[in-house]
C-alpha cells in the first residue's frame, strides 16, 4: 500500500489556496518542496530524510532552502536531494551558491554537510520504494515520477505539456493504480496551457479517459480562480471516471 499526503497540491498562492506542489509519501519522503511543506511541524521537517525534485521551478523548490535551514542542526544525518542531473546543477548554480542561499553542502564542513546532493537517472531506491524518472515536457530539465511499492505504483506526471512517453509509460504499467496529474488551466486558456507549457482540461480529459478504467486520476496544479471551473469540466467530459480533486492536508492511500 502507498500512503500519499498531499501537503501541497494548488497551482499557485491567494486566499485559501496557499500550498503549492508537495507530496509526502511516508513519514520521510517527499516529491517536490513547495509551500505546501510549511503544513508540517518542526519535528515533522526534522524527519524528512528525501527530497525528490521534479524540476525546479520556484513553487516546486521555494521551501527547500528553509527545509535545509530550519532542520538539518536537528538531524543525525544530512537531508538527501535528489533529481535530474540538470536538476541538482540548477540548484547548485543558482540556488545553493552562497548568494542566494548558503551552500549547504559544505555547512558545517564539507565532510559532514547539512545537505547531499544527488542525481537520479534510471532508478532510485528510498525507503522501500522504488523511484524511475519518467518523461516530462516543460521548457526546462524535467520530469515525473513512477513510485513503486510492493508490487503497485502511482504516477506523478510533475509540471509538464501533453507529453506522450508519459502516457506510454504509464499506460503500458499494469501496476498502476492512479495518476497524479497537473490540470493547470480550462479549456477558454488553452492558449496559456500552450505558451507555459502545462495542460489545460481538453488535453487531460483525452488523456485520462485512455487510461484502464481502474486508475484513479487525481487532478493537481490548478491555478488559483480556475479550480472549481476545472472540476466542472473535468467531470462533465468524464462522468464515468474516478476524479479526485484534493486539497492540501488531504490523505489518499493506493493498494
Amino acid at each position: 500500500m502507498i500512503s500519499l499526503r498531499l501537503l501541497g497540491c494548488n497551482g499557485g498562492i491567494g486566499g485559501s489556496h496557499r500550498q503549492t506542489t508537495c507530496y509526502l509519501l511516508g513519514e520521510s519522503t517527499i516529491i517536490d518542496s513547495g509551500t505546501g511543506l510549511t503544513i508540517l511541524d518542526l519535528p515533522e521537517l526534522a524527519v524528512i530524510d528525501h527530497v525528490v525534485l521534479t524540476h525546479a521551478h520556484f513553487d516546486h523548490i521555494a521551501c527547500l532552502p528553509l527545509l535545509i535551514d530550519s532542520a538539518a542542526a536537528l538531524r543525525n544525518d544530512p537531508i538527501k536531494v535528489w533529481g535530474l542531473s540538470e536538476v541538482i546543477e540548477i540548484l547548485e548554480t543558482h540556488i545553493f551558491n552562497d548568494l542566494i542561499w548558503p551552500d549547504f553542502t559544505k555547512i558545517p564542513t564539507e565532510s559532514a554537510p547539512f545537505m547531499v546532493l544527488g542525481s537520479i537517472s534510471e532508478h532510485l531506491e528510498i525507503a522501500g520504494m522504488s523511484f524511475t524518472p519518467l518523461a516530462a515536457r516543460h521548457g526546462i530539465p524535467a520530469c515525473g515520477y513512477l513510485v513503486e511499492k510492493d508490487g503497485q505504483s502511482i504516477a506523478f506526471s510533475g509540471d509538464t505539456e501533453d507529453c506522450p512517453l508519459f502516457w506510454e509509460s504509464v499506460s503500458l504499467n499494469s501496476s498502476v493504480q492512479a495518476v497524479i496529474i497537473e490540470c493547470s488551466y480550462p479549456s477558454s486558456m488553452s492558449e496559456l496551457a500552450k505558451i507555459s507549457m502545462h495542460m489545460d482540461v481538453p488535453t487531460v480529459a483525452s488523456r485520462i479517459n485512455e487510461l484502464p478504467i481502474n486508475v484513479t486520476a487525481v487532478i493537481v496544479h490548478r491555478k488559483p480562480g480556475w479550480e472549481s471551473v476545472i472540476e466542472a469540466e473535468l467531470r462533465e467530459r468524464l462522468p464515468k471516471r474516478e476524479l479526485v480533486f484534493p486539497e492540501p492536508g488531504d490523505v489518499l492511500t493506493f493498494g
